[in-house]
């Protein structure tokens, strides 16, 4: 019969790391909890429980890489208690396979390191996000290329001004890309008839 419980104790061992069938990570320690009591004003141990405490696969890897000997913790688990046998000896075994465990904050404290599982590797703190990108429009001299402005009449020239060529159709009257000298022309200058209604943009 296995209960679901929450021990407070110390651990009497370092935890031990080991592989079980599968290539199983777990991990196993020793729990001590004492019961105590205030008599006339001075705290007595008056009982102390003996646990074999197991933890597999992730959680198993946190508690190797975060608990030592002597630490007092939080244990959520499966309660198993079995007699034994060996040698002419008796007795019985409360072994306690954990799925929470933490540490006691009543007796100091902690700082808590979130990690995530990268593909094909292990375990790894959580990546800090990439900034967001500058928009297209953002780029120095971006907006003397949109309103046809020459380089070297904007601020931003001193910058690096990214040069832009505007395409025109063949037949189109007005300035050539001869005429043009591939330089920068305004929205007037883009093919548009002299003759032809002119529409704001």
């Amino acid at each position: 019969m296995t209960d679901t419980i929450s021990i407070t104790g110390n651990l009497t061992s370092a935890p031990e790391r080991i592989e079980v069938a599968g290539g199983v990570t777990m991990v196993r320690f020793g729990l001590a909890s004492t019961e105590r009591r205030l008599d006339g004003g001075v705290w007595t141990d008056v009982h102390t429980n003996y646990y074999n405490v197991a933890v597999f696969r992730k959680l198993a890897e946190h508690a190797y890489r975060s608990l030592e000997r002597g630490q007092r913790v939080i244990v959520v688990g499966k309660l198993k208690v079995r007699p034994w046998e060996s040698n002419g000896r008796t007795g019985t075994s409360m072994d306690l396979e954990a799925s929470s465990l933490g540490p006691d904050l009543m007796f100091g404290v902690a700082t808590f390191t979130k990690t995530t599982r990268l593909a094909g590797q292990g375990e790894a703190p959580a990546p800090e996000p990439e900034p967001e990108p500058e928009p297209s429009w953002a780029a120095p001299g971006a907006a003397d290329a949109v309103l046809g402005r020459e380089a070297s009449d904007s601020p931003s020239a001193e910058r690096g001004t990214t040069t832009v060529h505007a395409q025109q159709d063949e037949g189109s009257a007005g300035a050539s890309s001869e005429a043009s000298g591939g330089e920068l022309v305004g929205a007037a200058g883009w093919g548009a008839p002299a003759d032809a209604e002119q529409t704001p943009f």
